[in-house]
């Protein structure tokens, strides 16, 4: 094994489009269910699916949407990690697939490149940037997009266990093997757990964080805190509970038997998109959307970006992050680091409306050294693609800040 970097572009066989096509040939769609009953609070609606396969048969070109990915450069490199799980277990090396997309201007700051590593969540995938990338170049940041181990075209190891912790550490193995010792982290859904990990582990090297999905564990609030709360924290924890109340099922699927699920998702690609759509809808901001709402295409792509490599290992992130699974096979120093569960590093925030975890301020402030905090109009869940002149915004006022900071503390 070597260090090497390997250039990589998707490239979907044309035998794999054929077994596509014939799968979505030969979908079976239910026709007894009664769309104006069983609407969009049951899932995605029939008429959905089915206008939405028809336009995937008649309409729609992977090839168009797989030339636009690959206008980002994109690489794959091989990190082997010396941690094991709590069995005794060493992993197995991973293969990393990233986006590297470098600096078109310098920052405002001064100096070279700021080094950014945007990590995605699910159901995302490293494109989820790809709107803000223009305003992030011109900015000064080298923007690393790599997708999450198990997802897209990064490998993920055979041995139980796999969890945020390890996930941190081979993003900043990642980032040192390109050569930036000292970096900046943007996170959303995973990507802000895995992120607040990364700060937890190397702390001398990540050295700021900005996340859109300002989520802790903890959910107790005083009568003085409580009274206290801003009209958009207040819409925040509302919106949670009705996610914890309605929508949060599917955690408890991919956190048991992802295995199990995964099959009816890796077989079928109508199953993928229905999955794929429920969360879309539900968990964006359409109303502000261009048009009011996604595209067909997509839904489609986003659907075949998990669909393609195989949308199985990547439920199993949950498996391996949540409940008893995480208890058995957590080893040290994670564990410590875990119970400690404290960010002193700068951290920032943007508040999107949509968005389906978010906690007040005062609790995110016990757990991150929370110095920047902003509560926008609109947007939801997949801020980047959502809202990326926003997104970037807040990211490239906050980030470009700290690393200024940072370096005339050298």
């Amino acid at each position: 094994m070597t260090d090497e970097i390997r250039p990589f572009k998707i490239k979907i066989s044309d035998e794999e489009l054929d077994n596509l096509n014939k799968r979505l040939d030969l979908a079976r769609i239910p026709d007894n269910i009664d769309d104006v009953e069983w609407d969009e609070e049951n899932g995605v609606t029939v008429d959905f699916i089915r206008r939405t396969v028809s336009h995937w048969r008649n309409g729609y070109s992977w090839r168009e949407h797989e030339a636009k990915l690959n206008e980002m450069p994109q690489f794959k490199t091989t990190i082997k990690l010396s941690a094991t799980n709590k069995a005794g277990q060493t992993f197995d090396p991973v293969e990393v697939h990233f986006a590297h997309v470098k600096a078109t201007q310098k920052p405002a700051s001064g100096g070279p490149a700021i080094p950014l590593i945007f990590i995605h969540g699910w159901p995302g995938n490293f494109a989820e940037v790809q709107k803000a990338l223009p305003a992030l170049n011109a900015a000064g940041f080298d923007v690393v997009a790599p997708s999450l181990m198990g997802y897209g075209w990064s490998s993920l190891p055979r041995q139980a266990g796999f969890n945020m912790f390890h996930h941190a550490d081979v993003f900043h193995h990642l980032m040192v093997r390109l050569g930036y010792d000292r970096y900046v982290v943007q996170g959303g859904d995973w990507g802000a757990i895995v992120s607040r990990a990364l700060l937890m582990q190397h702390p001398e090297h990540a050295v700021a964080l900005h996340v859109n999905m300002p989520y802790v564990t903890s959910s107790e609030l005083s009568p003085e805190e409580s009274a206290n709360l801003t009209e958009a924290e207040l819409a925040a924890v509302e919106r949670f509970q009705w996610y914890k109340d309605y929508e949060q099922a599917y955690t408890a699927v991919q956190a048991t038997k992802p295995r199990t699920f995964g099959f009816a998702l890796h077989d079928s690609p109508v199953a993928m998109l229905s999955w794929m759509a429920d969360k879309m809808n539900l968990w964006s901001d359409l109303e502000n959307l261009p048009g009011g709402g996604y595209t067909t295409d997509e839904y489609i792509t986003w659907t075949l970006l998990h669909y393609f490599p195989g949308p199985t290992t990547a439920i199993q992130m949950y498996r391996a992050n949540f409940g008893e699974q995480m208890k058995q096979h957590v080893a040290e120093p994670a564990a410590k680091l875990l119970a400690r569960n404290r960010v002193d590093n700068p951290v920032g925030v943007s508040h999107f409306p949509k968005e389906i975890a978010v906690s007040p301020r005062v609790l995110f402030e016990k757990e991150n050294n929370v110095v920047f905090w902003r509560e926008q109009q609109k947007g939801g869940h997949f801020a980047a693609h959502e809202q990326p002149e926003v997104f970037a915004k807040d990211v490239i006022e906050f980030l470009t800040g700290q690393w200024k900071s940072f370096q005339a503390n050298l």
